[in-house]
């Protein structure tokens, strides 16, 4: 479809190429919208620090100097403003992956855009590099280094999980580094007065569809001269129960120029909910011959429900995973599973919703650092978890979905890497097992560990049959027909 080119004033005073594209400003002067341009908004007041999004909640958005020593980017060719740049850089982005190479020249066009890509292909990028670049905080910072952070609410990310709200909200600390730019991460479980408080002065707010509402519903939130609203992993917002919130928070930001959806997978609640709220957008799919990655090494073991974990340590063994994440069904499975490999002496932590935040986050940073080489988690986490260098991906219990099959296996070989994706499979499996090799359009390939094979249920019955024969019974005899 044909994507809308709204008005607004065009993105100049540098001299810079690209002077089809519009810039953005904080509040608005006296013209409107289309006429005599907009002001600056209010203050705020903040000094960066050192500890990471997850520990202080949000940034305080004071710009740093700008290295000298930094290397060129192919990002260079969407002549993007040089802070914006700088700070691509220092992330150590290179070269734009396929997804990013098509979005960001219709994002900074300002156009609607439905972006669908494996998961671990650089989405987050994809819309966060061409929205900032949009605001005049990124444009005028190399003239107004000192200057402070300021608001109101400029772009807005929903995201279904706490996890995932962190870190896109890092990934934007990354690339306004070197910018007066403030980002919030707001979820649940986080105090509610110091979000209202940096709300005040933030640009880029990210959270999770509950809290955002309710900071809607209670004004916190200024959305008057709101740019664009993001909804990030949307088909997973719908997987976990969030649709009328996510119809709501749409609701409320009627003042949005652009609407940005990415997702791994687009279904009919996603198409639904275009039709409704975006009416004319550009689509982006990034095709491949599978929806996993084709270097991630897919096998499946046949196995005895009684003996899943005794070949989960059998597998961890032999594969010795340096950073591996195993996903189990239920929150009581994980505790249970967890403990058991801690009494036998593996090092494991694990992660669901029902652990605590601060401890969430802090379980998180210590993986991500390699303090541990398990980390045992839900599939709520799935789509949470972005987290460099993951080596290997267990499925102890299958998903209960095909789709969230793509996004447990995604969490492996991410740009460009190689892993491997390990699922274990009962008797009773083999219709989700049917259902994922047709959705991801490939056949796993089947092994078998040794000491492991599966016994059929006629096997089963004969092997219990031939235990309950007193000896010198016949074989042709029935040890269970009693003498009258």
């Amino acid at each position: 479809m044909t994507g809308n080119n709204k008005g607004g004033r065009r993105r100049g005073g540098s001299g810079r190429g690209g002077g089809n594209r519009k810039r953005r400003s904080g509040g608005r002067g006296g013209g409107g919208r289309g006429g005599g341009g907009r002001g600056r908004g209010g203050k705020g007041r903040g000094r960066r620090d050192d500890r990471s999004v997850s520990d202080r909640r949000f940034t305080t958005g004071k710009a740093e100097p700008i290295p000298a020593d930094l290397p060129e980017t192919e990002f260079a060719k969407f002549d993007l403003a040089p802070p914006l740049e700088a700070a691509i850089a220092a992330a150590g982005y290179v070269t734009p992956s396929p997804i990013q190479d098509q979005m960001i020249p219709l994002v900074l066009n300002e156009k609607n855009v439905m972006g669908r890509a494996q998961t671990g292909t650089g989405k987050t990028a994809a819309f966060l590099v061409p929205l900032l670049a949009l605001l005049d905080e990124v444009e005028d910072a190399a003239d107004n280094a000192d200057a402070e952070p300021r608001g109101p609410v400029r772009i807005l990310v929903v995201v279904p999980t706490r996890e995932l709200a962190i870190q896109v909200a890092e990934e934007s600390e990354k690339l306004t580094r070197f910018v007066p730019v403030r980002t919030i991460c707001c979820y649940g479980g986080a105090p509610m007065d110091r979000q209202v408080r940096a709300l005040r002065d933030s640009a880029v707010v990210v959270g999770t569809p509950g809290r955002l509402l309710d900071h809607i519903r209670r004004g916190n939130a200024d959305l008057g001269k709101l740019d664009a609203v993001v909804l990030d992993e949307v088909d997973r917002m719908y997987d976990l129960g969030f649709r009328d919130d996510v119809d709501k928070i749409l609701g409320a930001c009627k003042s949005r120029e652009q609407t940005i959806l990415t997702s791994a997978t687009i279904n009919e609640d996603v198409e639904r909910l275009i039709a409704k709220h975006v009416k004319e957008h550009e689509t982006v799919v990034i095709e491949t011959k599978t929806l996993t990655v084709d270097k991630v090494d897919q096998t499946f073991y046949f196995v005895e429900p009684t003996r899943k974990q005794e070949l989960l340590l059998a597998v961890v063994d032999e594969l010795q995973p340096t950073k591996g994440i195993v996903f189990v069904r239920t929150r009581f499975s994980v505790d249970r599973l967890t403990y058991q490999l801690q009494k036998k002496g593996v090092g494991a932590e694990l992660i669901h919703s029902g652990i605590p935040q601060r401890k969430r986050e802090r379980i998180l940073q210590s993986f991500k650092e390699s303090k541990f080489p398990l980390l045992i988690a839900t599939d709520v986490a799935a789509r949470g978890l972005d987290i460099d260098d993951v080596t290997h991906v267990i499925n102890y219990d299958v998903p209960n979905h095909a789709e969230d099959y793509v996004h447990r296996v995604g969490r492996t070989a991410r740009m460009g890497k190689t892993g491997t994706a390990v699922t274990f499979i009962t008797l009773d499996d083999g219709a989700i097992l049917t259902a994922i090799e047709k959705l991801i359009n490939k056949e796993i390939r089947q092994e078998v560990f040794p000491g492991f094979e599966i016994k059929r249920a006629e096997e089963k019955r004969a092997e219990k049959k031939e235990q309950k024969r007193p000896p010198g019974m016949p074989p042709w005899a029935n040890p269970a027909r009693r003498r009258r």
